[in-house]
């Protein structure tokens, strides 16, 4: 009514407090949500694999009437040899066997990309080049680009560093924090010796722990070894070869955590795997890396030799000291690390019965739409390595077989063992599995006590005998 007063309850102090905390909080989540995903907007996102490759100046056999489009025709062929029209030969490398064998085997699988590399280390000659694309399509210009994350294949660099210059050896204990594959600010200076788990360094290449290889980024390298050590390894420089090669690339930054991130496999680095594959020839090699060769010889059509390829080093990379102990570290990835799964034990497995292999994966997301990039590198046989390899599978959320099981059935393939079926990479939840043994054993506890006449006790899921929680970072191997 007009003239009569209207009395608004007042708000109580505390009430207006704590919506405007309310308000505070809401905005705070709301911009914590929209940064993280901007970072994984523009994180890895890639285009695809494009077809045109760089020019390149080296032109070795080319000037004889071939030119790169007539070799990459012949590797997708899986042919050794191809002529010109005005009669020239040219006999590459290639192994045609490994090579068709590794292409049928992508095609078996159907992959969104499927690329391998196989070199000698002693020599560099590339023994198979082989680029697939989902469908069956062949595109053997695919292991010459440089657009797919390193992922934990950067942990041999680190390594590498590590052992020349951070006064540290394979067997060294490092302690860490957070558990094996999560790096955080506080886990880069764990104290050594202070009760905490630990791990040494070969078992941490061979496991891919990145808590540890974190911390050895910032407290054994550093931000200018590791600038410097991926420069010794080829980072940043250009490959001759013959055919035109992208030059693999890394950002290493200076700031603590994310040197950590990167020296560990999370950082912007990538690489091709014909690239990948020259790195493990140089540690095949006493740390000599090999000129890459693909073109062996030319010959006009009466058989007179016009050009013949001829072994040479292309750099020294690291001591020969320092090569051998990495190879030794990298034969525990396939023993007890993240190939065992794959390559089995000697007792399933023929070829290691007869040799030691080493190697290692890498496993990271990226590109749009989001696939899953599979590495393995290594070598074998570990006491003298005759085979050099890097296999990258590219899969969707369907992937069937990743890097490891390519990088094993190309040893088998080459010295000559029966093929094996791969694992199943089905992801099993670990949750449930450890659940269904604890209420077996709950049950086998409540039976036995029932049988006593006493009333049965059931404990806590975590406090069941020797079973502990699945973790819940998986490795990025």
């Amino acid at each position: 009514m007009p003239g009569k007063e209207t009395v608004r309850d007042p708000i109580h102090p505390g009430k207006a407090v704590g919506r405007f905390l309310a308000v505070i909080i809401a905005v705070l989540v709301a911009g914590w949500f929209v940064s993280r995903a901007v970072v994984a907007a523009n994180r890895h996102q890639l285009s695809h694999p494009a077809r045109a490759l760089p020019e390149q100046d080296d032109r070795t056999a080319f000037d004889y009437g071939f030119a790169p489009e007539d070799i990459l025709a012949l590797l997708s062929g899986a042919h050794p040899e191809g002529v010109t029209k005005n009669g020239n030969r040219v006999t590459l490398t290639l192994d045609d066997e490994l090579q068709k064998g590794i292409f049928d085997l992508f095609r078996r699988f159907d992959p969104p990309y499927g690329i391998f590399v196989a070199m000698e280390p002693e020599t560099g000659r590339v023994l198979a080049l082989v680029g697939y694309r989902k469908g069956g399509e062949a595109d053997p210009a695919l292991p010459l680009k440089a657009v797919y994350p390193a992922a934990s294949l950067i942990k041999v660099v680190t390594a590498a560093a590590a052992l020349e210059e951070g006064n540290i050896s394979p067997d060294d204990e490092i302690s860490y924090r957070g558990g094996l594959y999560k790096i955080t600010r506080k886990g880069i200076h764990a104290r050594e010796g202070r009760g905490g788990p630990s791990m040494s360094l070969k078992e941490a290449i061979a496991r891919s722990a990145n808590s540890v290889f974190g911390k050895v980024a910032v407290n054994y390298v550093g931000s200018d070894n590791l600038v410097r050590y991926m420069e010794k390894f080829g980072f940043g420089q250009p490959i001759p070869f013959g055919l035109p090669v992208e030059i693999s690339q890394g950002e290493i930054p200076r700031d603590e955590y994310n040197l950590a991130r990167t020296g560990a496999g999370f950082g912007e680095v990538y690489v091709s795997p014909l690239h990948m594959a020259m790195i493990m020839s140089a540690i095949g090699s006493s740390g000599e890396m090999p000129r890459p060769i693909l073109i062996d010889r030319v010959e006009d059509k009466d058989g007179e030799v016009l050009y013949e390829s001829s072994p040479s080093k292309l750099r020294d990379t690291v001591l020969p000291g320092t090569a051998d102990a990495l190879l030794q570290m990298m034969v525990k990835t396939i023993e007890i690390g993240t190939s065992h799964r794959t390559f089995g034990s000697p007792e399933s497995t023929p070829l290691l019965q007869d040799m030691e292999v080493a190697g290692k994966t890498g496993s990271l997301s990226g590109w749009t739409p989001r696939m899953h990039f599979e590495w393995f590198a290594g070598l074998a046989p570990a006491g003298d390595p005759q085979l050099a390899v890097a296999a990258l599978v590219v899969n969707d959320n369907r992937g069937r077989i990743k890097g490891s099981y390519v990088g094993k059935e190309a040893f088998n393939a080459y010295f000559g063992y029966p093929q094996s079926p791969p694992p199943s990479y089905r992801k099993a939840r670990a949750k449930t599995r450890w659940k269904k043994a604890a209420r077996k054993a709950n049950r086998a506890k409540s039976s036995e006590t029932r049988k006593r006449g006493k009333k049965s006790v059931k404990k806590p899921l975590s406090s069941s005998p020797g079973l502990t929680a699945p973790q819940r970072n998986a490795p990025l191997g």
